[in-house]
């Protein structure tokens, strides 16, 4: 039963940080390439 607890936390652990990488990288990417998407976008 431990076990099954350790690894339900090692894996909210590692969703939660991959998605606070991904965030920010979007928050510091996303910006220097906002004017080629916006144009991609038309």
């Amino acid at each position: 039963m431990q076990e099954v607890a350790r690894q339900a936390v090692r894996d909210y652990i590692e969703r939660t940080s991959k998605r606070e990488l991904l965030g920010r990288v979007l928050d510091e990417e996303l910006p220097r390439y906002a004017e080629a998407l916006e144009r991609l976008g038309r």
